[in-house]
């Protein structure tokens, strides 16, 4: 069976939570929603394809030019497809100031690959 979802960055990619201690850090923030296509119904799908619907302006996804319908094909050096969902979701997880590698696919664009750092939320 296969479902839909519209994800609001993979579990943590757009939310920010505070800190835990005063030296914990911040959650980063990418700036972007994703539609993601999973097999299964469990808790921890299989992945078919992610595809990012929605790009937060002056966000690091968009000084990064990523753009509505680009497809991530690797997270991490991961592959998307066949990847378990918590897999991706633990790569994807970033501190505000680390580094997150995507291979993006733009269209009829060959691959390429995005380099973003994770910001600290913006205040709302």
């Amino acid at each position: 069976m296969s479902r839909q979802f519209l994800a609001v960055l993979l579990a943590a990619a757009t939310l920010s939570m505070a800190p835990t201690s005063l030296h914990a850090a911040e959650k980063g923030w990418f700036g972007f929603a994703l539609n993601i296509d999973a097999e299964g119904v469990s808790l921890n799908p299989k992945l078919r394809s992610i595809k990012i619907e929605r790009i937060v302006s002056a966000s690091p996804a968009a000084n990064a030019g990523l753009a509505s319908g680009d497809m991530i094909l690797e997270i991490e050096g991961i592959t998307v497809e066949g990847a378990k969902a918590d897999t991706l979701k633990a790569a994807i997880q970033k501190s505000a100031g680390e580094t997150l590698r995507l291979k993006i696919k733009h269209g009829a664009d060959a691959p390429h690959d995005i380099s973003l750092i994770a910001a600290p939320k913006p205040a709302s």
